[in-house]
């Protein structure tokens, strides 16, 4: 009896050894493992995206986007240059409203054309009603952020007035999305295509290059200061900024002082009551030397969509300034092909 006591005693004994040495095996292997960091493609399918907008605000979202109304027609345009375009179930009216962008629009995208993506701007019921993963919208439309964000919807806030942020905007909803490096490969081309205006425009001495002001309108003194892509604009083509030192985004100018700055240049941007030769006939501006020498120049109509400054198609507006500004230093620039190639380049469709 004694014996079989013994021998139970002992298989007792080495069972618990065995046991806490595979609880110590056990908590080794556990350690090491949280420990290693995984890469992005062993990252669990369950990991939170975050991301920060132009309020601050950082969201959080299970997954990727797939059900996106978008509230502004340059984070509509930013989802088609990242391919992403397919995920969007809700548009801003204009859209559809404004023809040229309607109608550039109708030929890279059927939806849009036979206008199927309903046009939501101000319907809050009916944007909660599609259920989005989403709304992109302009940061500082507060009461409709504030529906949104009480009836649940995750609402991602944009605002941009000059071209890094124009870049951040980009950055933020390819993040939204998992486009993270299409984003990097369209600022790389964009960052490449401004090389090659900088290029040119260094090879001036700062004696030859232009003053010059950037206007928004509606008035003939309704400037950018320096808080403002038309300031952004202005360095790019090659031009000193007379209102570099006016802290705005957009500003009302004093007559007296334009009189006082004598801009050699005058960019526009398409303005529906104004146009260059709205300054001519004007006698207050006719001792402006951009006057005297008729160098007045406003975007086209059938240019806005290929030179909108709130996505990165603000390099078209920039080669066209460029080149009117100094025509002999971009003689080789051929407009339209320049377009051909940067809407190949950004939406893989050439739209003439």
């Amino acid at each position: 009896m004694k014996r079989a006591k013994v021998r139970v005693s002992l298989l007792l004994a080495a069972a618990l050894i065995a046991s806490m040495c595979l609880g110590f095996a056990g908590c080794q292997k556990g350690e090491v493992s949280s420990s290693q960091t995984p890469t992005a493609s062993e990252a669990p399918s369950s990991a939170k995206i975050s991301v920060t907008d132009s309020r601050g605000k950082t969201i959080e979202f299970d997954k990727h986007s797939e059900k996106i109304v978008c509230l502004l027609n340059s984070g509509l345009n930013d989802l088609y240059m990242l391919g992403a375009a397919d995920r969007v179930v809700g548009i801003d009216e204009w859209t559809y409203k404004n023809e040229i962008t309607y109608n550039v629009l109708s030929k890279i995208d059927d939806r849009i054309k036979n206008k199927e993506i309903p046009a939501v701007d101000s319907n809050m019921e009916k944007i909660i009603s599609l259920n989005p993963d989403v709304v992109i919208i302009w940061a500082n439309d507060t009461e409709k952020i504030n529906t949104l964000e009480s009836n649940g919807i995750k609402v991602v806030g944009i605002q941009g007035n000059n071209f890094d942020e124009v870049f951040t905007k980009l950055k933020t909803i390819a993040a939204v999305v998992g486009k993270e490096d299409r984003a990097e490969e369209i600022i790389s081309y964009t960052k490449d295509t401004l090389k090659s205006i900088s290029d040119k425009t260094s090879s001036l001495a700062d004696k030859d290059k232009k003053t010059g002001i950037f206007v928004w309108g509606a008035s003939k003194l309704d400037l950018a200061g320096n808080k403002s892509t038309g300031h952004s604009m202005l360095e790019l083509c090659g031009v000193k900024d007379c209102a570099a030192e006016i802290a705005e985004e957009h500003f009302v100018a004093k007559m007296e002082d334009v009189i006082k700055w004598n801009p050699d240049t005058i960019l526009m941007w398409n303005i529906a009551d104004l146009d260059p030769q709205g300054y001519f006939d004007d006698s207050q501006w006719s001792d402006v030397t951009a006057i005297k020498n008729k160098d007045v120049y406003e975007i086209p109509d059938d240019m806005t969509f290929y030179c909108d400054m709130w996505t990165v198609k603000y390099i078209y507006a920039a080669q066209y300034f460029a080149k009117c500004v100094y025509p002999d230093l971009f003689s080789d620039v051929d407009m339209d092909s320049f377009r051909n190639s940067m809407m190949t380049e950004l939406y893989g469709k050439t739209v003439g």
